[in-house]
C-alpha cells in the first residue's frame, strides 16, 4: 500500500456477472491493497452514471458505451479505461409461442428502454444478423424494463422476445422461454461494458485510477487462477444471490470462456460498432473516432511495465 489511503467512489450502473472483478477485488482486499478506500455507488442506469461522473460525484463508474458515446457526441468528456465485456453478453430468447427467429416477424420484441441502450442496441444488431428487419418485417422494439420484467413478458407471452443475461438463462427457460441464440458466440465486434470516467479526472486522479485498475486487473488474475474456483463461485453466489450451487458454477465457466481476460484493452473494433449503431439514432455520433471514447494508456502501461505478467506467475 502506498503511504496515504485514497478515496475512491466507484458508480455500479448494472448488477451481473461481469462485476465479478469489483466483487473479489473488494473481498479479497486488492483495493486496500493499492492503499484504496472505495465507496460504491448504485446507479440507475447509464445516464445517470455519466451525469454523475461529469458532476464530480463519481470517480470512475461500471458503464456502458451505449451510454458514454451519446454522451461524447453531446459534449461530454467521458472515456473508456478498461473493459469488462468485450462481446455482446445476452442471450436471445422467445415467449413460449416463439420457437425460432423467423418467428419474430409481427412481433413486439423487449429492450430495457426505447433509449440507446445496450440491449436496445444489441438487439437492432442481431435482428440485422438474423436477416430480419424491424421496419419491413413490423417488429416493434418496446421498452420492458430491467432483466426481472423482460423475463416475466417474455414468459407470459406479453412480449415475443427479448435479451437477458446468460447467467438466468436456465432460469427463463424453466419459466417456459425458448432460447433462442447465444449472442455470444455470433463473433459480432462489440464492447458491452467496462471502466468508464472523465478526461479531467484522468489528469487530476490519473494515479488513483491506475491503482483501481491494478486492483481489479489482479481480481482478474484471482478469478482465471484454478485454485481461486471455489471462492470466486462463492462470491458469484453471495453477489447474485444464486439458490443452487449449479448456477454459481456455471456463470464461473462463462466468465473464463467469455469474459475475464488478463490484458483488457479497450476493443477498438467492438467500439467502433457501437458507434456505428448509435450514430443511426444520433446523427452526432458520426464522426467519433475511437480515441474519442476510450483511453488504453492505463493499461498499456501496466503491460508494458510487467505488471500484468507479474500477477500470473
Amino acid at each position: 500500500a502506498r503511504g496515504q489511503t485514497a478515496k475512491v467512489t466507484i458508480g455500479v450502473e448494472f448488477i451481473n456477472a461481469r462485476l465479478a472483478g469489483l466483487w473479489v477485488a473488494e473481498k479479497e482486499g486488492f483495493f486496500k491493497k493499492q492503499g484504496l478506500e472505495v465507496n460504491t455507488v448504485n446507479i440507475s442506469g447509464g445516464t445517470q452514471g455519466v451525469q454523475a461522473m461529469v458532476g464530480g460525484e463519481l470517480d470512475v463508474s461500471f458503464s456502458a458505451p451505449a451510454a458514454t458515446i451519446p454522451a461524447v457526441a453531446a459534449g461530454a468528456q467521458i472515456l473508456e479505461i478498461m473493459p469488462t465485456t468485450s462481446t455482446m453478453p445476452y442471450y436471445l430468447v422467445g415467449a413460449p409461442s416463439v420457437s425460432s427467429i423467423a418467428e419474430l416477424k409481427g412481433k413486439r420484441v423487449g429492450a430495457s428502454g426505447l433509449g440507446l441502450s445496450a440491449s436496445r442496441l444489441a438487439l437492432l444488431v442481431v435482428l440485422k444478423h438474423y436477416g430480419l428487419d424491424p421496419d419491413r418485417d413490423k417488429i416493434t422494439l418496446v421498452a420492458a424494463g430491467r432483466e426481472p420484467e423482460r423475463m416475466a413478458a417474455v414468459t407470459s407471452g406479453a412480449i415475443g422476445a427479448t435479451v437477458v443475461a446468460p447467467e438466468f438463462g436456465d432460469r427463463v427457460q424453466k419459466m417456459g422461454a425458448h432460447l433462442l441464440a447465444d449472442l455470444r458466440t455470433l463473433n459480432i465486434p462489440w464492447e458491452n461494458d467496462g471502466l468508464a470516467t472523465t478526461r479531467k479526472a484522468l489528469q487530476s486522479k490519473r494515479d488513483v485510477l491506475e491503482r483501481v485498475v491494478k486492483a481489479l486487473l489482479e481480481a482478474n488474475a484471482f478469478v482465471l487462477h484454478p485454485a481461486n474456483r471455489a471462492k470466486t463461485i462463492e462470491i458469484l453466489n453471495s453477489q447474485l444471490k444464486f439458490k443452487s450451487p449449479q448456477e454459481g458454477n456455471s456463470v464461473y465457466n462463462d466468465l473464463l470462456k467469455f469474459y475475464v481476460v488478463k490484458k483488457p484493452y479497450p476493443y477498438r473494433e467492438g467500439i467502433l460498432t457501437v458507434i456505428a449503431e448509435v450514430a443511426k439514432v444520433l446523427p452526432k455520433a458520426q464522426g467519433l473516432k475511437f480515441e474519442d471514447v476510450a483511453d488504453n494508456s492505463i493499461i498499456e502501461k501496466l503491460d508494458k511495465s510487467g505488471y500484468i505478467d507479474s500477477l500470473y506467475k
